[in-house]
């Protein structure tokens, strides 16, 4: 692996592991490059594999149309967050975790550098080791509960400026 793990070490995901678990951990991972306007994520893909971005910077973004009506009347999206990898950033833990569609796009805005892991090979490092399992679900759980705090705000934010401007 070429990049050190002094830089990767401060992601999320790896929070309060020793050395030789996040050693263990990085064992699975392997490295991947997109060019700034390159995809890193497409909403409604589905997904296996999570990735730990440790350089440039990406754009979040959702559709605003659902897929059935975005025939009739074309489709839009809006950027939820712009994220510089200054600390290193975590994405793709809900499709890799339920195995479901993507839930955003994800571009880079910069050229970025990250670790890609597949998924069930993590779920299996986690059930052969579970004090290390334990740790990195907590970690998961702790990185969906902050996205989801933020997603909540958001709500209730465009529901306030929903309900000033239909008064």
């Amino acid at each position: 692996m070429g990049v050190s793990i002094e830089k990767i070490k401060r992601a999320s995901l790896l929070n309060g592991l020793t050395d030789d678990e996040m050693k263990k951990v990085l064992s699975l991972a392997h490295e991947i490059t997109w060019g700034e306007g390159e995809t890193l994520i497409t909403e409604g893909e589905t997904g296996e594999t999570i990735y730990i971005i440790y350089s440039g910077a990406v754009r979040v973004s959702k559709r605003l149309t659902l897929q059935q009506f975005s025939d009739e009347i074309g489709q839009s999206e809006k950027t939820l967050i712009h994220m510089d990898a200054t600390e290193p950033i975590v994405v793709g833990e809900v499709a890799m975790l339920t195995k479901a569609e993507r839930s955003a796009t994800i571009t880079a805005t910069k050229d970025c550098a990250a670790l890609e892991i597949y998924g069930p090979d993590l779920g299996r490092l986690c059930e052969s080791d579970t004090d290390l399992g334990f740790k990195v679900m907590r970690n998961l759980a702790q990185i969906l509960s902050d996205r989801l705090r933020k997603v909540n705000r958001d709500v209730v934010r465009l529901a306030t400026a929903l309900s000033v401007a239909l008064s």
